[in-house]
């Protein structure tokens, strides 16, 4: 809704595969790529005005700190890569 209250231009459409070129050449485009990672999401939360503007500073601090505990959750995980890479003994 942002880009519509502010009348923001999405600019012109990419018609070609964007994934095969590297974020590099994506870069040299001008096309921005979105988190590919649960990390990187939540850092990319802690920088975005527009989510922070819309949901208001107690719902969006809330919100980031669920998703906060949303990543130790994650990250504290055994995965079956890592049992079948690290537990064949």
């Amino acid at each position: 809704m942002d880009g519509l209250d502010n009348k923001v231009d999405p600019g012109e459409p990419t018609e070609f595969n964007a994934f095969a070129y590297t974020p590099e050449e994506l870069l040299e485009k001008g096309i921005e790529t979105l988190p590919t990672s649960l990390w990187e999401a939540y850092h990319a939360l802690e920088k975005d005005d527009v989510v922070i503007n819309a949901l208001g500073d107690y719902v969006y601090n809330q919100f980031y700190n669920i998703k906060r505990q949303e990543w130790d959750d994650y990250r504290i995980q055994v995965f079956d890569y890592e049992r079948e890479r690290y537990l064949n003994i």
